[in-house]
């Protein structure tokens, strides 16, 4: 008899790839998937017909209400719910409570709502380092003592530089009325990209060249920026420095000069918003001062203990580790962190697994195998090009899997500038950013802090490092002089050529980086199936070619 398909929902689903390994094996029934980015979300629905998408906030959803009372008993839960690590990024970008790493805490609510048989989350590989944590706030104590999750003392430092540290230390003796001496967000953002820009003189002038109506604007504005000053030291020093952008923008003083100010008042404005995201969130922090930084000690708990502690405690039985895609033929070393959860009165006392790997580093599928009998067609620079007509598919066994589709879309590239095809040119397989010669790095501020998977050229005889937003990257065409296409970067990742990304080019290349390589996410599929006593109707060992009785 035909066992009955498994309900499930895929949480942050992205484009799908997870989605996609797990319908592969026939046995699971995906309901619905939740997606809050509305390109990412076309791209799903128009990839898997039948599916219920909703493009909503996942940290606002009732899952009980809208999810169980839609579609009755779910039986799995996946997702991978971004987690991003401890940053002391300024307020332009995230803060010390990353909003991203709540949502992995709706994931687990999610499953509190749901009661699924089983769950796989996916995440960063670093999830299990200590970078990933949250803070011991006042609404989360009971939990933690209850629990008995793990905690330690972090220390972070909130400002640097001897000057810097020397204005902001007033506003320590105010904790109650930081909010107050926050500058205006329009203003403070102003003021970063200002920065942003001044790394090198070069970059100074040329900003202030291009924008200098902006940088006018910021400065005419200056006076309202702020409503309070904790001290007439950082008042003055504060209204001091309207003058001195005005003089450097008019030419009347020097770059160092100027650039020492824009530091410091970044830094300075960063600490504040610092201390005030803590004391709003309800965290109780200990200042620890040096002459050249200020810093505060406060408890925190590791997102891995966090999620290992929880799931546990609604009677989960756990598998977690890190798998490297290329291990089940994704052509690319990409690791990630999997967890599996069944129930206990499920599996009794067996153990939970995680995938084993399929194949051997000397047996990965390369980046040849994955893109090369793409070469001979043409790209576009256009998001929405046509579709084009691929008659000689490629003959590698990934290729015969992947060249799923007579029209190849999403062939299309970044509009590349000149001095990026000057550096393209000058590079070989496996070279990056830092073979160039130095006329070449001159755009870059601080060149040889560049990673080195930016200008990366692609080797046709290896697998390709973790693919992310290759635009952003610039990556290079192993033979080609020229970007990598969303196409190429989507074989890269094993999905197959009948799945077609939507949105702009940068939201395409952008999917494709999020994604989990749907080779890896049917592996992890048949690794569950087994464990539940499910018999896929799919076989990765005998897609990949390990198996030859199979064929």
């Amino acid at each position: 008899m035909r066992m009955k398909k498994l309900k499930t929902i895929d949480l942050f689903s992205g484009a799908g790839g997870l989605s996609f390994g797990f319908l592969k094996t026939g046995c699971f029934d995906i309901k619905a998937a939740v997606e809050y980015d509305k390109y990412a979300a076309k791209t799903y629905a128009e990839n898997h017909e039948g599916v219920d998408l909703l493009q909503e906030d996942a940290s606002k959803i009732s899952f009980k209400e809208k999810i169980e009372g839609k579609y009755g008993k779910i039986d799995v839960v996946i997702g991978g719910p971004p987690c991003q690590g401890f940053s002391n990024a300024n307020r332009q970008k995230s803060g010390l409570v990353s909003g991203n790493n709540q949502l992995v805490q709706h994931y687990v609510r999610a499953i509190e709502e749901l009661n699924p048989i089983a769950f796989v989350l996916e995440n960063v590989k670093t999830l299990e380092s200590s970078k990933h944590y949250f803070f011991i706030a006042n609404d989360n104590i009971d939990e933690i003592l209850r629990l008995d999750i793990p905690t330690k003392e972090e220390r972070i430092v909130v400002c640097s530089g001897t000057e810097p540290a020397a204005l902001a230390a007033g506003v320590l003796e105010h904790p109650g009325q930081l909010e107050m001496y926050r500058m205006n967000e329009k203003g403070y953002n102003a003021l970063c990209t200002l920065f942003k820009f001044s790394k090198t003189s070069k970059r100074a002038y040329d900003y202030i060249k291009e924008q200098e109506k902006k940088v006018k604007k910021l400065i005419d504005a200056w006076d309202g920026l702020h409503n309070s000053f904790w001290d007439e030291n950082w008042e003055r020093f504060f209204q001091g420095s309207k003058e001195i952008i005005k003089g450097f923008v008019d030419e009347a003083l020097s770059y160092d000069e100027y650039y020492r100010r824009i530091k410091t008042l970044v830094e300075v404005e960063g600490a504040i918003e610092r201390l005030n995201e803590l004391r709003r969130n309800g965290i109780d922090y200990r200042v620890y001062r040096s002459e050249g930084s200020i810093a505060v000690i406060t408890d925190t708990f590791s997102v891995k203990d966090y999620l290992e502690c929880k799931f546990r405690a609604m009677g989960y039985a756990l598998s977690m580790g890190i798998l490297n895609a290329a291990n089940f033929g994704v052509p690319q070393t990409r690791e990630r962190f999997i967890m599996i959860g069944i129930k206990k009165d499920k599996i009794g006392e067996k153990e939970v697994k995680l995938p084993l790997p399929l194949l051997e580093e000397e047996n990965y599928n390369t980046v040849r195998d994955a893109i090369e009998d793409l070469e001979i067609l043409e790209t576009s620079i256009h998001a929405d090009a046509p579709g084009i007509h691929h008659v000689k598919k490629g003959t590698s066994r990934l290729a015969k899997l992947l060249c799923n589709n007579d029209l190849i879309y999403n062939h299309v590239v970044t509009d590349t500038s000149d001095i990026a095809k000057k550096r393209f040119k000058a590079l070989g397989q496996g070279e990056n950013f830092h073979h160039l010669d130095v006329a070449l790095k001159d755009t870059y501020s601080l060149p040889e802090r560049t990673q080195n998977t930016i200008y990366l050229r692609l080797h046709y005889g290896k697998p390709s490092g973790t693919v992310v937003n290759v635009r952003k990257s610039m990556w290079i065409h192993p033979t080609i002089d020229r970007a990598l296409s969303i196409r190429e970067a989507a074989r890269l990742q094993s999905f197959p050529d009948e799945f077609i990304f939507y949105g702009t080019k940068n939201s395409q290349y952008q999917q494709v980086g999020n994604a989990v390589p749907p080779l890896l996410g049917q592996a992890i599929a048949e690794c569950l199936l087994e464990q539940l006593g499910y018999q896929p109707e799919s076989s990765l060992r005998r897609d990949l070619g390990i198996d030859k009785n199979e064929d």
